[in-house]
């Protein structure tokens, strides 16, 4: 099949293959097999949304189109990620987009949560009609890792309350590394290595994640409590249709 260079600014290829993402995710241009337009992911974490994104792109039968562009500072994903949407719908025709953060850089934040409101009323049309879709978790990322090992719905309020309580679960996925979950998630050298997310994935762990947070969600959003519960809507880049 013929191969293309993807580039910016280059003329509009609507569909092409995701990149297989490689050890060395900070080269920013790769080279894709034109054929199935598959989602892209953006994200407003550095390292640990990237690397496990990346370890299920090349692992599992989910694909996505990365870069590590895509990929940035926790606390702007208001300022970024409109600048990728329209990156990557300037390109593409019927593309899906899903925007991956953390509900706990906002929690309580009026100023944030203002600014939160103006990114989805930007892209309300998009997300009407599924082209965008939200995905955020809260706390935060690490409560879709413990959704693999339990199905807990209780209110965890920040990041560090809820890796205490995964920390038992994932750090054996992490072989070799007496580490604390902390340092092990926030560190490329540890990340790098795919074993971590094969092991988080092992025996059908990631569809029970997905189970797991569309039963919640669902059921919180019927009884209106969900802003007294965890959640995580990073089920949804898994959803296809």
């Amino acid at each position: 099949m013929e191969k293309k260079e993807i580039a910016e600014g280059v003329e509009k290829r609507p569909y092409f293959e995701a990149a297989a993402a490689d050890s060395t995710p900070k080269q920013d241009d790769g080279v894709r097999e034109m054929g199935e337009l598959h989602p892209f992911l953006i994200s407003g974490g550095t390292n640990t949304e990237r690397f496990y994104f990346t370890h299920i792109n090349d692992k599992t039968d989910y694909k996505f189109n990365i870069r590590p562009k895509y990929f940035g500072d926790e606390s702007n994903y208001t300022e970024a990620f409109p600048k990728r949407i329209n990156e990557i719908l300037s390109v593409n025709n019927d593309v899906k987009i899903f925007c991956v953060f953390d509900w706990d850089t906002i929690y309580d934040n009026e100023a944030k949560l203002k600014k939160h409101k103006a990114f989805e009323e930007q892209f309300k049309k998009e997300i009407s009609n599924g082209t965008v879709t939200i995905c955020p978790s809260m706390p935060s990322i690490e409560y879709w890792f413990l959704l693999h090992f339990v199905d807990d719905t209780r209110l965890f309020k920040s990041y560090g309350t809820v890796v205490c309580v995964l920390a038992p679960h994932l750090k054996p996925c992490f072989p070799n590394l007496q580490k604390p979950l902390k340092k092990l998630l926030k560190k490329e050298k540890y990340l790098s290595d795919t074993t971590w997310v094969e092991n988080l994935c092992t025996y059908g762990k990631l569809e029970l994640a997905i189970e797991r947070a569309e039963k919640n969600i669902d059921a919180a959003v019927v009884e209106g409590n969900l802003d007294k519960k965890s959640y995580s809507y990073v089920y949804k880049a898994f959803k296809r249709d």
